[in-house]
C-alpha cells in the first residue's frame, strides 16, 4: 500500500455534473404519462384478458362440439372441440402477447423501432 506524502494536500474528489444532453434524455426516458393507465392497472388487465381467453376457448368450442354430437348422435366432438378451442386460444395470445418483439435490422441498415402490443388495453 502506498501512503500520502506529508507534504501533498489533500484532493478533493466530487462526482462530475451531469451532460444536459444526457439529463434530458434521462428525464425524458423515465417520464410517465399521467393520462395513461397505471402500469400496475394495466398488467392486470392484460392478464385478466388472458385468462378469458383461455376459459373461453375450449367452453365456446366444446359447446360447439356437444351441439354437433347431439346433432350427429356422436360422442367424441366435444373433446376436440375442447383441445381445439384451447389451441386457438393459446394461439391467439400468443399473437397478441407473445410478439412484440422488434425486428433484427438487416446489416447497414438503421436500427429497426418496435412493434406495438395489438392489445386493446394499452390503446
Amino acid at each position: 500500500m502506498s501512503r500520502r506524502r506529508q507534504d501533498a494536500a489533500p484532493r478533493l474528489v466530487t462526482k462530475a455534473l451531469p451532460d444536459p444532453d444526457h439529463q434530458r434524455a434521462a428525464e425524458a426516458r423515465y417520464a410517465r404519462d399521467e393520462t395513461a393507465p397505471h402500469p400496475a392497472a394495466q398488467a392486470d388487465a392484460m392478464g385478466a384478458t388472458v385468462l378469458a381467453y383461455l376459459i373461453t376457448g375450449p367452453l365456446l368450442f366444446g359447446g360447439l362440439g356437444w351441439l354437433v354430437d347431439q346433432w350427429l348422435g356422436t360422442a367424441f366432438l366435444v373433446a376436440l372441440g375442447a383441445v381445439c378451442g384451447m389451441a386457438l386460444s393459446l394461439y391467439t395470445i400468443w399473437l397478441r402477447y407473445g410478439t412484440s418483439q422488434a425486428p433484427t435490422p438487416a446489416r447497414g441498415e438503421s436500427a429497426l423501432p418496435g412493434a406495438e402490443p395489438q392489445n386493446e388495453e394499452n390503446q
